[in-house]
């Protein structure tokens, strides 16, 4: 047994309550190490002296070193002590504790040297969002989606609509009605929550250089057209989730343009990170976000910054009724203002959905006092090395994906924003080369996986592109993919996500020879996807209710079935 493999941490990922007697926790230890058996010996804390628990637990998730031991404690009485009883392939016993790993167990010493799941406080468990649970998710770039039929202000237009040359300062008229009055195509996908990228007054079609939190780009419309589309969505129960952009503002933003006229008599200078007494375009004297002049980084530390950050949150929520945001650079903001976000929002909405933008591990961030999901760019990078680069097998693709859901704790996992397309990268179907089977065999696994699918607008069309600002072409309405049989494979597999198994259900996620397998199951009923890209023809086992690319029982490259109970 390698004893350096093993880890378990009390309050963390490896161990905390799911509800308020229920609690998870999971042992790591080496792959295929010669354990014959772990127990996990528990009871309520002040109970296990008197008497002891012992619950066997299996490996229900393994990554390329890793195998997990994960069970479950609940006796209906909150908060647990116990330790791990591990049993080596040669028969010698040893105990897991806080002290490490010993070869007697003393009871008597429980209370220093036991792992612990404290008493469940009701804010602190990570649960799902129940409001957003299991929904597909639409992201727009409100600039090139769609122009309301009624649009007047058309003055600023100079990009024709379907070119394939498109720019950060061309516009091409996309705004809030045409959004609006596109809902119904998208309740017909079934998408649940539309990500609108910023809105707020700026020079650019992205708009992530805000002059003014407080305001609707006149290009997209106004305040109004901004409630009428909320309103509407909320009629066909679909979520509106606006890009706030807290990192950094515009260089024209009026706090900062204040600090350039006043420099350090300004009120708002230590808003900002300025070395000098006033602010200067040619020096570039102030922090930036990505060394862009335009956009100077806002110090989130600032209590005056915080204050006010959080009413543009709360004018949104409480006055026009949208229900989330989504948080562009989140990770280089400080914790402390996320907190206080999160608390202040909570107050005017508690079901608040709060998204944070973060491309590698985002831990520290996902409790219930910051963020409540991520933009699960690890999810891409997986999809990419399997299907576009073949740099992973149907192996190597499971053990990442399970190396990052045991990354997270389990209602963390149900909330993860999963993606392969957005508005910052090289669109997915450019990375597969083209290859229809292939998008459509990585969207099975994003419809598959656990958490919440994001479609990047055009997606359901294999929309080309590559890095910004081609990944940034406006939607082709009168593409005539809308009619082909790959997109009735979209809509299939849209169709099939509405179905509580993919929303709730837990997930096990492993290789079948050369195929990789998720497996969803909820209330003792099971639904599976294969996914064969090995390049080789693999044979179909059982009689799947859903096939595509699929010639006789043989699996084509790229194809996928589905296995478990019809609808």
């Amino acid at each position: 047994m390698e004893k350096c493999a093993i880890l378990h941490q009390s309050d963390s990922r490896f161990s905390f309550p799911v509800n308020e007697t229920k609690a998870q926790i999971r042992l790591r230890v080496k792959r295929n190490d010669t354990i014959k058996r772990v127990n996990v010996i528990w009871n309520t804390c002040h109970k296990f002296y008197l008497n002891q628990n012992i619950t066997q637990l299996n490996v229900k998730c393994s990554d390329e070193l890793f195998d997990y031991y994960i069970g479950e404690l609940d006796n209906g009485c909150p908060g647990y002590s116990y330790l791990f009883e591990i049993i080596d392939g040669d028969g010698t016993t040893y105990y897991y504790n806080e002290s490490g790993i010993i070869t007697v167990k003393n009871i008597r010493e429980a209370f220093k040297d036991n792992f612990t799941v404290v008493f469940p406080n009701k804010d602190d468990i990570v649960v799902p969002n129940k409001q957003f649970e299991g929904r597909v998710f639409y992201q727009i770039f409100p600039e090139r989606f769609a122009r309301g039929a009624d649009k007047k202000n058309t003055g600023y237009i100079n990009m024709e609509w379907n070119t394939d040359e498109p720019a950060n300062d061309k516009f091409a008229g996309g705004d809030l009605d045409g959004i609006r009055e596109k809902l119904p195509y998208l309740k017909k996908l079934g998408i649940g929550a539309v990500y609108m990228t910023p809105i707020h007054q700026s020079v650019s079609a992205h708009k992530y250089d805000i002059d003014d939190y407080f305001s609707v780009d006149k290009m997209f419309g106004d305040l109004n057209s901004l409630k009428a589309l909320v309103d509407e969505a909320h009629k066909l129960d679909i979520k509106i989730v606006m890009d706030l952009v807290f990192n950094h503002s515009s260089f024209y933003n009026v706090l900062f343009q204040d600090v350039v006229k006043y420099g350090r008599n300004s009120k708002y200078y230590d808003w900002y990170f300025v070395y000098g007494d006033k602010p200067s375009w040619d020096e570039g004297n102030y922090n930036t976000f990505c060394d862009v002049k335009m956009m100077p980084k806002l110090n989130t530390n600032n209590p005056e910054v915080q204050d006010y950050l959080c009413r543009v949150g709360e004018f949104y929520l409480k006055d026009y009724g949208v229900d989330g945001f989504r948080l562009d650079v989140a990770f280089d903001v400080s914790h402390k203002f996320w907190r206080v976000f999160k608390y202040r929002l909570q107050k005017v909405n508690p079901d608040v959905f709060i998204i944070g933008e973060d491309w590698q591990n985002s831990e520290s961030f996902l409790g219930n006092d910051q963020w409540d999901s991520v933009m699960n760019y690890p999810f891409l990078y997986a999809c990419q090395r399997y299907f576009a680069e073949e740099r992973y097998n149907a192996q190597q693709f499971c053990d990442y994906l399970n190396m990052r859901l045991m990354s997270y704790k389990d209602g963390t996992n149900r909330m993860m924003l999963n993606l392969l397309d957005s508005h910052d990268i090289e669109r997915f179907f450019n990375s597969v080369g083209f290859d229809k089977n292939a998008m459509l065999s990585a969207m099975a696994c994003m419809m598959f996986y656990q958490g919440c699918p994001m479609l990047y607008y055009g997606d359901e069309i294999f929309m080309d592109g590559k890095q910004d600002p081609y990944n940034r072409k406006c939607m082709r309405w009168d593409s005539a993919e809308f009619d082909g049989a790959e997109h009735k494979v979209v809509l299939d597999l849209l169709a099939m996500r509405q179905r509580d198994i993919l929303k709730k259900g837990d997930i096990t996620v492993c290789a079948d020879g050369e195929l990789a397998t998720i497996t969803r199951t909820l209330e003792g009923k099971q639904l599976t996807l294969a996914v064969n890209s090995s390049g080789k023809k693999q044979f179909l086992t059982g009689t799947p209710i859903y096939t595509f690319n699929c010639d006789g029982n043989t699996m084509l490259n790229n194809s996928f079935a589905v296995y478990g109970q019809k609808a």
